[in-house]
């Protein structure tokens, strides 16, 4: 009977400290609940700083997105003058006494900047102007039939052309891709004899059909106009050689 009786004893003081104990424990549960949540749901701060750039983080690593110099950059005479030793040496040179000494134009039609320089022979390197072999085809617009002509029906065999002292020449180097005559890949060039004119101006390709002096010739490209010996004309591309035509 004491045993039964301190049994519910026991009971009795266990139950109200249980019952006590539950609420308590659900209250935490719910705290830490709402704390996980305000946690996961807390913004996270975003930097405006931007990134450092490849360079900062390796020095030797080559530069991104670092633009070329343009092909449409108004020439200077150093570039030009470059230019012309790269493909011609020390055999031609650019004469500065005319004005403009050089310009700028598609004059083959290809969609790459070529470059049109007043050159002057080196009378000492004459026999390397002359080599057959060189990277340069000289020739003489006037002994290049015009298309469509009767002398470019006949297919007559081309004047062969030979610089001389004191020769001013007309050096077209023709572009390659979007740097045009700047690429160094640019070595195609032509060598043309009286050919280096006064009042020079570029007739655009793309005005050609407004110009009732022009639009008679199959022009490929800008045409070059001048005034030689008294006679305004232009100097197109053939497709293979430059040609000088009479301006009406």
């Amino acid at each position: 009977m004491r045993t039964f009786i301190q049994s519910q004893t026991k009971r009795t003081v266990i139950r109200p400290a249980t019952v006590f104990l539950i609420p308590l424990l659900l209250v935490a549960c719910s705290r830490s609940s709402e704390q996980q949540k305000s946690a996961e749901m807390k913004p996270i701060a975003i930097t405006t700083s931007p990134s450092p750039p490849l360079s900062a983080l390796n020095p030797s690593a080559p530069a991104i997105n670092q633009p070329a110099q343009t092909s449409d950059a108004a020439p200077q005479p150093a570039e030009v003058s470059e230019a012309l030793a790269r493909i011609f040496g020390e055999s031609a040179g650019l004469d500065q006494t005319h004005s403009p000494a050089f310009l700028i134009g598609d004059f083959n039609g290809d969609g790459s900047p070529d470059l049109a320089i007043v050159t002057k022979a080196n009378d000492e390197k004459l026999a390397e102007i002359n080599n057959e072999l060189a990277n340069w085809t000289l020739e003489d617009p006037h002994d290049i039939p015009v298309p469509g002509t009767p002398a470019a029906d006949r297919l007559d065999k081309p004047k062969s052309t030979r610089a001389e002292k004191n020769d001013v020449m007309l050096a077209i180097i023709h572009g390659v891709g979007p740097q045009g005559w700047r690429n160094p890949q640019a070595r195609q060039a032509f060598l043309l004899r009286h050919a280096a004119g006064t009042g020079v101006t570029v007739q655009s390709a793309r005005n050609r059909k407004n110009e009732d002096s022009t639009s008679h010739l199959p022009l490929r490209g800008d045409a070059i106009s001048e005034v030689l010996s008294g006679q305004r004309g232009v100097i197109f591309w053939t497709g293979a050689k430059y040609a000088w035509a009479p301006q009406p």
